[in-house]
């Protein structure tokens, strides 16, 4: 382990150290909130209170909650943790970061600073990784900034970077204009003439809907594993005069079963501690001889085993690729590093369409 490395480890026991003399406050009461107090209590870190934006309970786990504008003065000596951690405008990691010191908190800490302390206890949390692991992949992480085709790229990885790593958390991370998987200045990318969309993660049409007005496709095929999503989309779907096969099949490297974690909406995913099971498929097995012009995947923290699953597919039909490049710490490097393995003639670009570097997609065409 390098220098950096170990200073960044050392930080990190010098915020536990804090938290476990003075104890802390908690920033928010949904579940990442929840999740993060049974972590402390477990550290053997008292939580005094819940900090909301506006309080509209006053006690959550039978501790009170405060508006942070009203926050006893006795608080604001204390550390507060941000428990929020999601993709949504008002959940911008930030601006809630600089609310918190511009209301009298002077140590306030991120989800990425505090995660390697709680990491046994809250498991897997999208990209979020220990500050020193970072350091450990600085060859991987240049190689594939050097994939990437324009300066927009290049700038939205750096930034997504320096956030992650709590490098810089003074500027909200830049975003593109137009909607995920079909910006703006991409369009002229697009396929002029579109044959088969495949959606990989259809959820509940939404997208399936984006596609048939931006690329007007002949066909359709969508796979979506979670049961009640699945619903939601074949109903979508009937209100669209269009040629489309459903697959509730999840998408992977092989043909197996996996255990699944449903009923959460968008963010259903595979989990080895899931509380069922689904099928998922390689789509070089089942589609790789078909026209496919445009293959958009997000598949919660799944895209790289769908990626080696469709090795013959891209490099034969090269389709249009939108990879979702955010579920995994790691698919910043990873994703754009497999894509051009696969295709070295693909054109690579980064977008980001959310806060909190939440929806960063993967774009990837044949110029």
């Amino acid at each position: 382990m390098n220098q950096q490395a170990l200073e960044l480890q050392a930080q990190g026991q010098n915020w536990l150290k804090n938290a476990r003399r003075d104890g802390i406050a908690i920033m928010g009461t949904g579940g990442m909130a929840g999740d993060l107090h049974d972590a402390c209590v477990q550290l053997g870190i008292e939580v005094h209170a819940f900090i909301t934006s506006s309080a509209t309970l006053s006690h959550h786990r039978g501790l009170p909650v405060h508006a942070l504008a009203q926050t006893p003065d006795a608080l604001l000596v204390k550390p507060i943790w941000i428990g929020i951690f999601n993709h949504g405008d008002s959940s911008d990691l930030v601006q809630l970061r600089r609310q918190c010191l511009a209301s009298g908190f002077s140590e306030v800490l991120v989800p990425q600073q505090f995660y390697a302390l709680v990491e046994a206890q809250m498991g897997w949390r999208y990209w979020l990784a220990p500050l020193h692991a970072y350091e450990q992949q600085q060859t991987s992480i240049a190689q594939a900034r050097a994939l990437l085709a324009d300066a927009e790229s290049i700038a939205v990885f750096d930034a997504i970077l320096d956030f992650r790593t709590g490098t810089k958390l003074d500027e909200s991370l830049p975003r593109s204009a137009g909607p995920q998987y079909f910006p703006v200045d991409l369009l002229p990318a697009l396929p002029h003439s579109t044959n088969v969309y495949l959606d990989g993660g259809a959820y509940d049409g939404d997208t399936v809907s984006l596609a048939v007005e931006k690329l007007s496709p002949t066909q359709v095929l969508a796979f979506e594993p979670d049961p009640d999503n699945f619903r939601k989309l074949v109903t979508h779907v009937a209100s669209i005069d269009l040629p489309a096969t459903l697959f509730p099949l999840g998408i992977s490297d092989a043909v197996r079963f996996l255990r699944f974690r449903s009923d959460n909406g968008a963010g259903c995913a595979v989990d080895g501690t899931g509380d069922s099971q689904i099928q998922v498929v390689d789509l070089d097995s089942i589609v790789s001889k078909l026209p496919i012009d445009f293959l958009k995947l997000d598949i919660e923290g799944c895209e790289v085993e769908a990626l080696h699953g469709a090795r013959q597919l891209i490099s034969t039909r090269k389709p249009f690729l939108a990879i979702a490049g955010y579920h995994r710490w790691d698919d910043l490097w990873k994703i754009p590093t497999l894509i051009h393995a696969i295709n070295p003639d693909y054109t690579i670009k980064l977008r980001l369409h959310c806060a909190n570097s939440f929806d960063a997609v993967f774009y990837a065409y044949n110029a």
